[in-house]
């Protein structure tokens, strides 16, 4: 098998970061968790409005029948304060009939305790994800030997707001395409468009934003790219705003959209992802369905469990044939098969397959 230009897409969650020593979700609630238990800690005085907000994300899962999950992640917090922090501002503010007793009682004067919880998780946030040493990030390197041996660039959609795939690539030799102009350090769609003529070996999206992105106040809130990371930094969080028209994240996400629907595409990659974001679960299970080659490859160390493959198969109802479980680390997975002949080696394609 042959791939060409746009024959694979990858997909990296938070898993994939993980053993470049950044914390998953579960292990950054646990986190957050335990210094709320505690006394005189300084998420103690949120203890109450942690809990309330914790138990309404898992009651609205049992009003749709999910009874499994039993914990709130990080995101899913943030998600929820941020809502909350826009109080009549709300578009749906007008038609509810009052904030729920119980949230008045414990989010504060003016509801001043949702939005400094809100500012304590992303402090902690950026301190999780800012780590000093990108040693054990030395996996994402294979994605150099990879372009190598297929000869164009591939398409690296990433939902993580480190930046160990850019560190790790440090030195490589190999051109990585962020979006932003080298000189201004403004953010340019243009720059993604595909280019014969382009020394690209790697185009990194990244769909919520990265710490080391910023608004720029003083040029219209213009998108800049920084040395390094900042605490003020550009990170989104929902559904609601990776759809806002504002550059660049509904872009990015009619990219994945494009590039998983062409005709090239062969195979996505998907590697640390938990399937917990309902659009980008209909963008592939959308893509699958389309394509009568297009396979999905799953890479994750919980696929060791039937459950964990069940539940995936069954957010991906009818597509079992199309995707392929492999129960490894993302290290793991870079360090022993990334290549093109592991590639090769899961296509049944057939004659039929026009590479």
């Amino acid at each position: 098998m042959g791939l060409r230009e746009d024959s694979l897409l990858f997909l990296l969650g938070a898993g994939a970061s993980v053993d470049a020593g950044i914390k998953h979700a579960k292990a950054m609630t646990l986190d957050i968790e335990e210094d709320i238990r505690k006394k005189d800690t300084d998420f103690s005085e949120f203890r109450d409005l942690y809990n309330y907000l914790k138990s309404s994300i898992i009651y609205q899962r049992g009003l749709e029948g999910d009874y499994a999950e039993q914990s709130a992640t990080i995101e899913e917090l943030l998600g929820v304060l941020s809502e909350i922090n826009q109080k009549h501002r709300n578009k749906l503010y007008p038609f509810i009939g009052g904030w729920n007793i119980h949230l008045l009682k414990v989010a504060g004067e003016e509801f001043n305790k949702i939005e400094k919880l809100d500012k304590k998780i992303r402090d902690r946030l950026f301190d999780w994800i800012n780590i000093t040493n990108y040693d054990k990030a030395e996996y994402f390197k294979k994605f150099k030997d990879l372009t190598s041996e297929i000869g164009s660039a591939i398409r690296v959609f990433t939902l993580n707001y480190d930046i160990c795939v850019e560190r790790a690539l440090v030195g490589t030799g190999i051109n990585i395409e962020l979006g932003f102009n080298p000189s201004s350090r403004g953010w340019e769609a243009a720059k993604f468009d595909s280019n014969p003529n382009t020394d690209v070996g790697l185009y990194l999206y990244k769909l919520h934003g990265s710490i080391d992105w910023i608004r720029d106040l003083d040029n219209g809130g213009a998108l800049k790219l920084c040395d390094s990371p900042q605490k003020k930094t550009e990170l989104i969080f929902g559904t609601t705003a990776k759809l806002s028209s504002i550059d660049p994240y509904l872009f990015y996400v009619h990219e994945l959209r494009k590039y998983s629907l062409s005709e090239a595409a062969r195979f996505i990659v998907v590697i640390g992802y938990s399937f917990s974001d309902d659009y980008i679960n209909n963008l592939i299970r959308q893509a699958l369905e389309r394509s009568q080659y297009l396979k999905l490859l799953v890479v994750s160390p919980d696929l060791g469990s039937n459950q964990a493959k069940d539940r995936i198969l069954a957010i991906l109802r009818g597509l079992d044939e199309k995707i392929i479980f492999e129960p490894k680390t993302a290290k793991q997975f870079f360090e022993n098969d990334m290549s093109l002949s592991y590639f090769s080696s899961l296509s049944e394609a057939g004659d039929d397959d026009p590479f």
